[in-house]
């Protein structure tokens, strides 16, 4: 029945892409629909493509051994990451933004945006990898298939759906997938609910291990603020106003489905996992969930992972085409973008054959991006006068090391914290980059 459910989830994806793709889009049809989404469109697309697997698995984990400590995990980050951008949302719709190394480039020269460019594709492909590394674990627990396999599965699904009409089939994909993961969760707690209640006392230690999960939370909210997901979203709108109703929404909607989560991980303590497994629902939708409820469940977490999955890949192929590249041919934009797409996601299922924790790898892309661009992005964001050896000593020396301690992660043995552990470290380099050429740029 899980296979029978993922090939008619699938078959509606590659529907909807064929439906929404145009024989020969330009740049604005392929990666911003044409800057005409509506408010409910960008709620849609924020809502699903930021509630991926390390929302659904690997926060219902936390919430199964520490309870609503797990808030620390992605929601609150999440949450805190929106409320920043509603703030910001006028000034993001000001630039004009077409990409982020495009912007900084105009602040800052040529060969800042080019680091900026490597260091943005990287970070997409890892954080592209992070949803590959849960869908290789869960799916594959159904699918009955080898880590591997599931990963190079799934990998040419999303590429396949997200090839046809770049971010409009992603944006109406979105609207399908967050009615799934919705209705899947709804019917998850409603069915846990008739059971006896298992939180204790220990499941409201909000401020239990702080230092880890406050450095955790400032990792992704740092490297979001400073990702180009939510900004091709805001520039895609029609209106400041619909990207600001379409980001209040996707509030509300993120913090309703974080509780249904944690309820769900909480309530799984009452359904033995005597598996070998670290996925918590994975057990319970297999074991404990009726037949029909199981196969709900599932295609949920499935489009939870593969909505997240597919705004990486196009973002990635966005950075790839018009900045690593740089490519200028208008009328071979559309083949340029669908190889690009390809390519990211080939990277990225070769990442995810190298790691197996979804946290652990979404935080290094993390990690990239917070002390790569943070400071020089929002220095850009909030003053006027340029700084260019400064946002280049910053990006060098703090996006640098982020790519040494990711290399660590892969077997370098290294001397050297590794994350989030890693962060202030970071963080603390590309500060003191930033100083040391802002002082040079003054002279």
């Amino acid at each position: 029945m899980y296979l029978t459910g993922l090939f008619i989830y699938f078959a509606l994806l590659v529907v909807i892409g064929i439906v929404v793709s145009r024989k020969n889009p330009d740049f604005d049809a392929y990666f911003y629909g044409e800057r005409k989404m509506g408010s409910f469109l960008i709620f849609f697309t924020v809502t699903a493509s930021w509630f991926g697997a390390a929302s659904t698995i690997a926060t219902a984990n936390a919430a199964y051994k520490s309870g609503y400590n797990a808030l620390w995990m992605l929601c609150i980050p999440t949450l805190t990451t929106i409320i920043i951008f509603i703030i910001i949302n006028k000034k993001v719709r000001e630039t004009r933004f077409v990409s982020l190394p495009v912007l900084l480039e105009k602040y800052y020269g040529k060969v800042v945006s080019g680091f900026a460019s490597f260091l943005i594709f990287f970070y997409m492909v890892v954080l592209a990898a992070s949803q590959l590394v849960a869908w290789g674990t869960f799916a594959g627990h159904f699918m009955g298939v080898e880590y591997g396999i599931a990963v190079i599965i799934g990998v040419a699904v999303v590429i396949f759906y997200s090839f046809l009409g770049g971010y409009l089939s992603i944006v109406f994909t979105d609207a399908l997938q967050f009615l799934m993961i919705t209705v899947s969760l709804v019917y998850l707690v409603v069915f846990f609910k008739n059971s006896p209640s298992p939180f204790n006392s220990a499941d409201f230690h909000f401020f239990a291990d702080s230092r880890h999960n406050l450095l955790m939370t400032a990792s992704f909210t740092l490297a979001w603020v400073i990702s180009p997901i939510i900004w091709q979203k805001i520039a895609s709108a029609r209106s400041a106003k619909s990207s600001r109703w379409g980001l209040l929404m996707s509030i509300g909607a993120l913090a309703f489905l974080y509780y249904l989560v944690i309820q769900a991980g909480v309530y799984a303590r009452n359904f033995p996992v005597t598996e070998n497994t670290a996925d918590v629902l994975s057990v319970v939708i297999k074991n404990w969930l009726p037949a029909g409820g199981g196969v709900l469940v599932f295609l949920g977490i499935a489009a939870a992972i593969t909505s997240t999955a597919a705004t990486a890949f196009n973002v990635g192929a966005l950075t790839l085409v018009k900045d690593v590249i740089l490519i200028k041919r208008k009328n071979r934009m559309a083949l340029y973008a669908r190889i690009a797409t390809f390519i990211c996601g080939a990277l990225a299922a070769l990442v995810a054959l190298r790691f197996n924790s979804i946290i652990k790898t979404l935080g290094l892309a993390s990690e990239i991006m917070a002390e790569g661009l943070f400071i020089p992005g929002m220095y850009m964001l909030f003053f006027k006068k340029k700084r260019p050896l400064a946002a280049l000593l910053s990006l060098l020396l703090g996006g640098g090391f982020s790519i040494v301690v990711f290399l660590n992660a892969t077997g370098l043995s290294l001397p050297l914290p590794q994350w989030p552990d890693s962060l202030p470290y970071g963080l603390g380099l590309s500060l003191f980059g930033f100083i040391i050429g802002y002082i040079f740029d003054r002279k």
